[in-house]
């Protein structure tokens, strides 16, 4: 097992078709990585610039932010190319890691879109270390990757802003987080969604669950599912003591699920809340968002988590001022 660092700089579009920039929103023009092995020592490099094949004309403001030199990303190389020797040096059993999830998405998208194999035909695990970083600040607000650099004392050596810098930062930041903070929850991918409900996705803590769901045509079916708008104690209803269940909500564990005390509310295309109280646990929250697949299709995320009363209350108030609305 090898982990695998990677940033991607891409193209924004300026007055493309529409049709176009549905399919590709970003088109990539460069590619950079390092390989750490699994004592995060650095074993590998990879860098290349890509020639533009649908949006040529560049962003003034990706031009400036990249510092581009005239005539850089004509010698470039096309994107099947690069993509696929990237792949390659990969390896057979890479652990992506980024910072933040969206670097997996683009490429992602620009692997379809130029009919090349995907990266996966399923959900998978991969290194979120924008995450992992403000877990380790106790906030849940994403940093910039310059300032965590700072805050770490991480020698600036190489400029930010290009694809292999900012790779090269991440696997540093990586590797300087304290061991237990690497080695909390995983970060999944959901470019492609889980095809049935055995593969549904279930991840557990001591005091809180989050649940990620096959794919939906509409997203009312997702609020009509009483599987996923039913509310279950993560203490005593949880997935299981292994951290991931795939199956039946009940959990096959004889848990305990709760009457809504605050029934869900809120807006559909952000988050929405419900609340319960364990008899034996005191509240429990749980916050749902319907997200959009690459595929088009929607699928719940949803967080489950012990709560204080006070936060019981705060959300109580909440839901009075909805209804008052």
């Amino acid at each position: 097992m090898e982990f695998i660092v990677f940033d991607l700089e891409w193209n924004q579009p300026e007055g493309a078709d529409e049709e176009v920039r549905h399919a590709i929103p970003f088109e990539i023009i460069e590619i950079g990585a390092v390989k750490l092995d699994k004592e995060l020592n650095l074993i590998g490099k990879f860098s290349q610039m890509i020639r533009p094949q649908v949006y040529k004309e560049i962003n003034w403001r990706i031009r400036k932010m990249l510092n581009l030199q005239p005539g850089e990303l004509e010698k470039g190389r096309p994107f099947t190319e690069v993509a696929e020797e990237f792949l390659t040096w990969c390896g057979s059993d890479p652990v992506f890691c980024t910072w933040g999830g969206q670097d997996l998405t683009e490429l992602q998208r620009n692997l379809a879109y130029f009919d090349m194999p995907p990266l996966a035909e399923k959900p998978f695990e991969y290194v979120d270390v924008q995450k992992l970083y403000a877990r380790k600040m106790g906030e849940k607000r994403q940093f910039s990757l310059e300032s965590a650099v700072d805050e770490m004392g991480i020698e600036k050596d190489v400029a930010f802003h290009r694809a292999f810098s900012d790779a090269y930062y991440t696997g540093m930041i990586l590797k300087a987080l304290p061991e237990d903070i690497r080695r909390t929850s995983a970060a999944y991918d959901l470019y492609r969604l889980p095809g049935s409900r055995e593969e549904e996705i279930y991840l557990r803590s001591e005091d809180s669950y989050t649940f990620y769901s096959q794919g939906y045509d509409d997203r009312n079916d997702i609020i009509n599912d009483a599987r996923i708008t039913t509310i279950w104690c993560p203490r005593c209803g949880g997935p299981s003591t292994k951290g991931r269940f795939s199956g039946d909500m009940s959990f096959a564990t004889g848990g305990r699920s709760l009457k809504r005390r605050i029934k869900w509310f809120g807006h559909m295309g952000r988050t929405m809340h419900a609340a319960g109280i364990c008899p034996e646990h005191g509240p429990v929250i749980s916050a749902l968002k319907i997200r959009t697949a690459g595929n088009g299709k929607y699928f719940a995320e949803k967080t489950t988590s012990c709560a204080s009363r006070e936060e019981y209350d705060k959300l109580t108030e909440q839901k009075q001022k909805s209804d008052a609305k």
